[in-house]
């Protein structure tokens, strides 16, 4: 069996430990003409008209433990996600995030994007949109979508940090538009490398274009939901964070629908994160934060067999799992392996001391 000794450099802040990769050693059986496969006009095992030789494995052709194969190395990196910040800054967000608070949705919001943005420093790619592009008080512009005003990069939090400082409340809600906007500049970044998500964070149901910034529609709902599942058959999975006791007491409906419909809905009967208070916030954004890190490594070579590949936690084996619920599954357009569900989680929580992924050889013509 070809063995990938995969050295993985995981660097995420405080979210998810260390863990490093055992060499492997390669597997060699037989004692005919098996070789190593890989002499003269043999590549990879293969062994041209006959794989691995006249006789792979000893006399009995196969017999042994495994292929007789060269041994390679394949460098992987961890791969920092994407995350799009869509931040809803209407008039509404200068009220109490709950009767009685003595804070508004707006301090709340500036407090915990400000916790996020330095604890994903270095390990997440966020971008930054707020909604709607308008300034002041928005008495032109109160429907204008948001654009990206700091584009999903490596080195962006101070950038986001000053726009959050300097962010004020003003304007209606145009929630399906400017995820529409959102949905073209991810799309348009064509970026196979890492994973995009957007994080939406709201305190009202949407009010553009139709209810022109003050009315909230039936129209205006159908375009937020629809602008969602948008996103999320372009392959970017939104979470919905409702800011606000008042939206998250009174209409929880449309947003339980989009989170549905983005593909990462929580559990139980509300499947957005409700937050009606910093501590509510925070933890959401936490939380969102480690779901998006941690769960898929970027092969630094292109396997030439990846119907052959598998992956082993601590020597056990992990399952592939094409479904996407409880296992590995490689990404031929990203060259990286995912990982889901519990094995996902394994790596989240830093419980996996060694990660190995093997190669085999390709079976016979």
């Amino acid at each position: 069996m070809r063995c990938a000794r995969i050295g993985l450099m995981v660097l995420l802040v405080g979210m998810l430990a260390a863990f490093g990769l055992p060499a492997c050693d390669s597997s060699s059986t037989g004692d005919k003409d098996g070789g190593n496969g890989a002499d003269g006009d043999v590549q990879d095992g293969a062994g041209g008209d006959n794989p691995g030789g006249d006789n792979p494995g000893g006399d009995n052709g196969g017999s042994g433990d495994m292929p007789i194969c060269d041994e390679v190395e394949i460098s992987a990196s961890e791969v920092p996600p994407n995350l799009l910040l869509v931040v809803d800054k209407s008039g509404s967000m200068d009220e109490d995030t709950a009767a009685g608070s003595g804070r508004t949705k707006m301090q709340d919001l500036k407090a915990a994007a400000q916790t996020l943005l330095n604890q994903g420093r270095g390990t997440i790619r966020f971008g930054w949109m707020s909604f709607p592009n308008c300034t002041g008080r928005c008495n032109t512009g109160a429907c204008s979508p948001g654009v990206v005003s700091v584009p999903v990069g490596d080195d962006t939090v101070d950038a986001i940090l000053s726009r959050l400082t300097a962010l004020t409340s003003a304007g209606g809600t145009p929630t399906g538009e400017s995820l529409q906007d959102a949905d073209d500049y991810l799309a348009g970044l064509a970026d196979n490398v890492h994973r995009s998500f957007v994080v939406l964070i709201t305190d009202g149901l949407p009010t553009c274009p139709n209810g022109d910034g003050h009315d909230a529609t039936d129209a205006d709902a159908q375009l937020s939901l629809q602008a969602v599942q948008t996103l999320h058959s372009h392959g970017f999975d939104t979470f919905v964070i409702g800011l606000g006791e008042d939206i998250n007491s009174s209409n929880p409906e449309l947003l339980n629908d989009m989170a549905d419909a983005g593909g990462q809905a929580r559990s139980g009967a509300v499947k957005y994160f409700q937050a009606n208070s910093l501590a509510d916030l925070e933890a959401a954004l936490a939380q969102i934060g480690g779901m998006v890190i941690g769960c898929n490594i970027a092969l630094g070579t292109v396997p030439e067999f990846p119907d052959f590949l598998w992956v082993y936690f601590d020597g056990q084996p992990v399952p592939k799992d094409g479904n996407h619920a409880n296992g590995w599954d490689y990404d031929s357009d990203r060259n990286a392996i995912d990982f889901y569900g519990t094995y996902c989680d394994q790596l989240r929580n830093g419980e996996i001391d060694s990660l190995e992924v093997k190669m085999g050889c390709a079976p016979p013509d």
